[in-house]
């Protein structure tokens, strides 16, 4: 029977303080929410890619060689031990008619297995002629089903040579697994360096003589999930066994190239008929001598834009996950420990009561356990549903502007789960045994008093007479009771440090992330507009597009420059597109471009003797001036690139140099292909019409307005204001939860101090500002110490958070400061003024009446 009592009365007890039950409630939620959703954010986001890499059936590795891959190579590779499917496939770049675009064309069969496509709209080609784009290229809009498309190729190399047909009909367009990211379809060979979209055609409309690549997937990689080390040690695995099983292809493939050649040679002497044998032998001897070995080059998935820096994305946010949750869990852990000791405090005269009737310690402390662990159960349990299914969402959604995969797939984590219940129980229930056991250890009659109060002591401060006699006697009181109540004095000012770092932090993402278009393109990048040229232009345009430039006079300066997209490789890091960018004259090159030292500001010069690349490339491959840098051409050669120095960047990565080094690296004279246009005082208007008449040129390939790709990098980023959002509400729930919790305690606490001076003739208000007083200080206190905290805090998501090609600001605007500390103050003012009307209502006789 006593047993049922006791349980009756941990339920009324939970009734009796629904507020305190709340908060700490409230305040765990928030913790295991954020704990668990962001935590769980990686995971999921991992798993949306890897199921849809398995759906699409996505290739293990890649083969290609730069004399293309025969019958014979195929047959190589199907007898690799353990090879589940090899799907060789045509693919060439091509530009897209006049629009300056330029594709990569893949030939599709039915019954291809891996590399699938996702229809978005149409159909997949049937016939010879149709083909279907990529999905992005609808979405710009700048192409729609039934669109005709002539395919238009560089100097030297024409369609013909690798198409049956130029002209083809739109009827689909699709994603691939192939090219997760939005912006980035890799290099290309053709024009500026850079493909800016996919395309598939019937395998019958290529002329091709042999494959240029070929798709392998492996039996034992079936079963296993992309992302994983499993995965990755047994592709690491094939990789060194497909690199040992072609090892003989590049001599043979050489013999049939010079098999070929004679038999060519042969062919047109014989047709030319005068002195045959003569021209037969040197024929022979000449194609002989010329070629040279073939290359192969075999890479896994990481070759295709953006699926390793998915990953590291991915890891990011479960860095982050490890960080800001700690601010709630620290603060709900010390603001339960003050609530369960309060409750553990009022609760004496009924424990003293108990004790004596023989009720034994456990039975007590049940109460408080009972009590901490309902309310972090209950936490629990709405914080990982809440976090399970809101923030994947809330954060994918942020990336889906950089990524085009589907809705993200939403698990559930048991082992997050396990550790946010922990967590929580240590944070209630572990503080509730903690403040239940200091009291048990007092005998029943002393717990039946009232606690004495704390004696009075000198503080500090009074140990300053010139400051302290200057005070006056509500000022010395505010001072008194500070030290009075350390305990409480600290978790106030921690709780709102704790809350003040979490909105600057979010005001500072947003500072950071919003101060990169300004930089970049204006500050960094001066040139109004880029100019695209083709290599291949009749002199009639060139003369037309010269005479433009010329003839407008808002144009005030032109610089020629050569852009060329290759990737930059080292062991231990995600490949790179990087940009070499070489001005015709050097000299003309600050007038456009700005390179500078971030830190210092000093300029950089361009010399003979090595590249200047731009910072976050140096950091990522952990490069300074003095060492070298390995970049891959687009037919996978290596170049070695000297770092001269490091430039301040923000978008994307770029590598600048002389014409000379260019040739010495290189081997070839630069070929300028690009030009840069400054004007001023354009509007929107004038640059659309001057882009029509750029475009309707004939050398011209594209038109880019530093002006437009500002602003569509701002749209890009401005996907991240949600998340800015959600942290800075979730701080302010933070706030409010803590001020409200421990000003409510010290109101309880304080009730026959706050009950006396209102019999002494103090009014409401004044009793308000007596407590009030000590928690603007301590809010003040906690906006200062959270300022500095916040700093550290922005700069560790800044390094965590950053993507491979982007680099943030590393700066916090001063009104971001004062946003904080108003936001703060704000949080503070509502709940002085929830308290207000509990001042108002103290029973002052009931407050003030003796135990005895």
């Amino acid at each position: 029977m006593k047993k049922r009592a006791l349980w009756k009365d941990v339920f009324r007890e939970i009734g009796r303080t629904k507020a305190r039950f709340l908060s700490i409630f409230a305040i765990i939620m928030l913790g295991v929410s954020f704990f668990s959703g962001i935590k769980s954010a990686g995971p999921d986001m991992l798993d949306t890619a890897a199921t849809y890499y398995k759906d699409l059936q996505l290739m293990d590795l890649r083969v290609q060689s730069t004399y293309g891959l025969s019958e014979q190579g195929i047959e190589k590779l199907r007898d690799i031990p353990g090879v589940q499917t090899v799907q060789p496939v045509y693919s060439s770049d091509v530009f897209l008619g006049d629009s300056g675009l330029i594709a990569k064309v893949y030939s599709y069969k039915d019954d291809n297995e891996l590399n699938g496509y996702k229809l978005a709209a149409g159909r997949l080609p049937e016939a010879s002629g149709e083909i279907v784009l990529d999905e992005h290229l609808r979405e710009d809009k700048k192409f729609a089903l039934g669109d005709s498309i002539t395919f238009g190729g560089e100097a030297g190399e024409k369609p013909e040579q690798s198409f049956r047909t130029k002209t083809y009909t739109v009827v689909g367009f699709a994603k691939s697994p192939q090219y997760i990211e939005t912006a980035n379809r890799g290099t290309s060979r053709i024009g500026k360096g850079t493909a800016d979209a996919f395309a598939v055609i019937p395998e019958g409309d290529f002329s091709l003589p042999v494959y240029t690549e070929a798709y392998l997937s492996f039996k034992d990689t079936a079963a296993l999930t992309a992302y994983t080390p499993a995965y990755d040690k047994l592709i690491e695995r094939h990789l060194s066994e497909v690199e040992e099983a072609l090892k003989d292809y590049p001599a043979q493939r050489l013999e049939e190239l010079k098999a070929e050649a004679v038999a060519a040679a042969k062919q047109a002497a014989a047709q030319q008929g005068a002195q045959q044998g003569t021209q037969q032998q040197a024929a022979s001897a000449a194609a002989q001598s010329q070629p040279e070995p073939p290359k192969v080059y075999v890479a896994d998935r990481t070759i295709n834009p953006g699926y390793a820096e998915y990953k590291d994305n991915a890891d990011r946010l479960s860095a982050i996950a490890s960080a800001f949750p700690v601010f709630f869990f620290l603060i709900a852990a010390l603001v339960s420990l003050t609530t369960m000791t309060r409750m553990v405090e009022e609760q004496r005269l009924q424990i003293g009561t108990m004790k004596a009737l023989g009720y034994g310690a456990m039975d007590i402390m049940t109460k408080f356990l009972v009590y901490g662990t309902l309310a972090s159960l209950s936490a629990s349990v709405v914080g990982l549903a809440v976090g399970f299914t809101f923030f994947p969402d809330l954060i994918y959604n942020a990336y889906s502007s950089l990524y085009n995969l589907p809705d993200v797939i939403k698990s559930f984590y048991m082992d997050y789960a396990v550790v946010s219940i922990l967590v929580a129980l240590v944070c209630t229930t572990m503080t509730a045994m903690i403040a239940s056991r200091v009291e048990l250890r007092s005998n029943a009659s002393v717990l039946m008093r009232p606690k004495a109060p704390k004696s009075g002591q000198r503080i500090m401060l009074e140990r300053f007479k010139f400051l302290w006699t200057r005070l006056s006697f509500v000022q010395k009181v505010t001072a008194r009771n500070l030290f009075r109540y350390k305990q409480r004095m600290f978790m106030t000012v921690i709780g709102v440090a704790g809350c003040t770092a979490l909105i600057l932090t979010g005001f500072g993402l947003k500072d950071s992330i919003g101060s990169i278009a300004e930089r970049q393109f204006g500050g960094i990048m001066k040139y109004s507009a880029l100019v695209a040229l083709h290599d291949n232009a009749a002199a009639a345009d060139q003369a037309s597009y010269k005479e433009l430039i010329e003839q407008e006079t808002a144009v005030t300066g032109t610089l020629n420059v050569l852009q060329e997209a290759m990737t930059a490789r080292a062991k231990g890091v995600n490949d790179q597109e990087v940009r070499i960018f070489v001005p015709s004259d050097t000299a003309e090159l600050a007038s456009f471009v700005h390179l500078k030292d971030r830190s210092t500001g000093k300029p950089r010069v361009l010399s003979d003797e090595g590249a200047v690349i731009t910072e976050k490339l140096a950091k990522l491959y952990n490069v300074a001036p003095g060492d070298t840098l390995t970049v891959l051409d687009s037919n996978n050669e290596p170049f070695q690139i000297k770092v001269a120095a490091v430039t301040e960047n923000y978008v994307l990565h770029y590598m600048y140099m002389t014409p000379a080094y260019y040739t010495e690296v290189f081997g070839k004279e630069p070929v300028y292909n690009t030009q840069l246009l400054n004007y001023g005082g354009k509007d929107k208007k004038w640059e659309s019409t001057f882009g029509e008449r750029l475009t309707a040129n004939g050398q011209v390939a594209l038109v880019s307005f530093s002006s437009g790709v500002g602003e569509a990098f701002e749209g890009t980023m401005d996907s991240m204001d949600i998340v800015i959002v959600v942290l800075i509400v979730s701080a302010a729930a933070l706030a409010f939860v803590v001020l409200y919790n421990l000003t409510n305690i010290n109101v309880s606490e304080r009730v026959r101090e706050l009950s006396t001076i209102k019999v002494l003739g103090f009014y409401d208000k004044e009793v308000t500002l007596y407590i009030y007083r000590e928690n603007i200080l301590l809010t003040l206190l906690g906006i200062l110490s959270g300022s500095a905290l916040g700093v550290i805090l922005h700069r560790f998501v800044l390094s965590t958070a950053e993507l491979d090609a982007t680099m943030f600001a590393p700066l916090i605007k001063g009104q971001s400061y004062i946003y904080a500390a108003l936001l703060t103050l704000l949080f503070s003012g509502i709940v002085m003024a929830f308290m207000h009307m509990k001042l108002k209502r103290i029973h002052m006789i009931e407050a003030l009446k003796s135990v005895e």
